[in-house]
């Protein structure tokens, strides 16, 4: 049972991911825009509970609201597709593989 959810989101993921792609071409989107947000953003989110001291939650927090300002103030509008396809696929990498891995003892 467990092993065919996880097929199930595996496909629901892909087909999400799809449709947005095909929007943004069919809309003439930047895709470069889309990699720059989706690059920028993926390691972080993925690696969100690793962030266990103030001072590098601070760091992502900062760097976030920069990066954030910088893709608004030169109007990068199209880095949010990018940034929204980073916190599907990271959050799922996250929930299935990162916060679940269990430690080998000797």
């Amino acid at each position: 049972m467990k092993k065919n959810i996880h097929l199930l989101t595996g496909i629901f993921l892909a087909i999400v991911l799809a449709s947005i792609i095909i929007y943004s071409i069919e809309n003439s989107k930047s895709f470069l825009q889309i990699i720059i947000g989706y690059i920028v953003f993926i390691l972080p989110i993925i690696f969100i509970s690793s962030f266990k001291s103030k001072l590098l939650s601070f760091s992502l927090a900062f760097v976030t609201i920069l990066i954030a300002y910088f893709l608004y103030k030169f109007e990068y509008y199209d880095t949010i597709i990018g940034i929204i396809m980073a916190i599907i696929c990271g959050g799922t990498l996250y929930y299935y593989r990162v916060s679940k891995a269990k430690v080998f003892k000797k």
